[in-house]
């Protein structure tokens, strides 16, 4: 007998577990039910499997959370560690999973969804690359810090001011300072590459003034040596490049920083350090176009107007401008911007999005 369904209880969490390390892991990584505790989380209740005789047999991590964007709040839902037993593929059971975690996210009114791959079953259903960002590799030297910062390590003292800093970006996923200090232990994105965590802080006059949760190799890992990855960023673009620049005093060699082109004081502070330019990794499906313009409305207010213009397109109204969009070129627009329209648009489109490989990678 089979059965697509939510999981229902820990033991059924376990099997995923399970399923997962198989699928994902080998013996240098940690467990993935430690490194992606939300998505095999029995109290969150979110998740789907396939259930062959009660055997999990595949199965497809799904976790909510809200993007802040200024004022405007997105409800949005991720997936990841998708997965199937050797024995059972090729049988459909990844597609079947995701049209059923289409129809949860719908129910539950959340207006996109986030995926930590781009392989032909989610383009095939509709998911398509988003955003922009400036990949950098950087090297002790490289950068030259002006202001008078003192770098450190977090202390037990700073996680008030971390929370501050961290709802000061002008987009991110909510954190509660509970959900940072665990998302942070769990290491997700980290774990993959074998790494564990590390938070340095800049300081100025008393006060945090930024923060990185950097990626680092693992001492016990036997994978040898490779650049550390920044995951997580935060406060005044000036602390974080100090932070950068003083690093690789404190056991970092080199680094990788994937930086969003809407951070462009922050880009603009690294100009020195050659870039390559990339959509988002992953991809994105917006799953009720208007759901999402409405929960965008505080961002777009004041910027422009969208309003409905037939049941198949919009019309953009911005700087005594008009233009008339079908709905599938208003999403890419919106996911993805159009250098081809009005200038105008370029500071509005893609709408900014946070950087997927942070703390809230799933």
């Amino acid at each position: 007998m089979v059965e697509l369904r939510l999981l229902k209880s820990e033991f059924e969490y376990a099997q995923a577990i399970q399923l997962a390390d198989r699928v994902f892991r080998d013996e240098d990584h940690i467990s993935m039910g430690e490194a992606f505790p939300l998505v095999f989380s029995p109290e969150l209740n979110q998740s789907y499997g396939v259930f062959i005789n009660n055997e999990l047999v595949s199965f497809i991590g799904l976790v909510p959370s809200v993007i802040h964007l200024d004022a405007a709040e997105i409800q949005a839902y991720l997936i990841g560690a998708v997965c199937t037993h050797p024995g059972y593929r090729k049988k459909g059971f990844a597609s079947m999973l995701l049209d059923k975690v289409f129809t949860h996210v719908q129910r539950a009114d959340a207006s996109i969804l986030f995926v930590s791959g781009s392989l032909p079953i989610y383009i095939k259903a509709g998911c398509s690359f988003y955003g922009k960002l400036n990949k950098y590799e950087i090297n002790k030297g490289d950068l030259q810090v002006r202001g008078d910062f003192l770098i450190r390590e977090l202390s037990p003292f700073d996680w008030f001011y971390l929370r501050k800093l961290g709802q000061s970006r002008p987009v991110y996923f909510e954190q509660s300072i509970n959900d940072f200090s665990i998302l942070n232990k769990a290491a997700g994105f980290a774990s993959i590459l074998k790494m564990e965590h590390k938070i340095l802080a800049a300081e100025s006059e008393n006060e945090l003034k930024g923060f990185i949760v950097f990626g680092v190799p693992n001492s016990s890992s036997k994978s040898g040596e490779q650049p550390a990855r920044v995951i997580e960023w935060g406060g005044e673009p000036e602390a974080v490049k100090a932070i950068l620049a003083q690093a690789f005093g404190k056991g970092i060699s080199s680094l990788k920083f994937s930086i969003p082109a809407y951070e462009k004081e922050l880009n603009r502070l690294l100009d020195t350090i050659e870039k390559t330019a990339a959509p988002f990794p992953g991809t994105s499906k917006i799953m009720d176009l208007d759901l999402l313009l409405k929960q965008i409305q505080p961002f777009l207010h004041g910027k422009i107007k969208i309003i409905n213009h037939d049941m198949r397109s919009k019309e953009l109204i911005f700087n005594q401008k008009s233009v008339v969009l079908d709905n599938v070129s208003l999403e890419k627009l919106i996911l993805q911007g159009d250098p081809n329209l009005d200038a105008y648009l370029n500071d509005i489109f893609p709408i900014p999005l946070p950087f997927p490989e942070g703390l809230n990678y799933v």
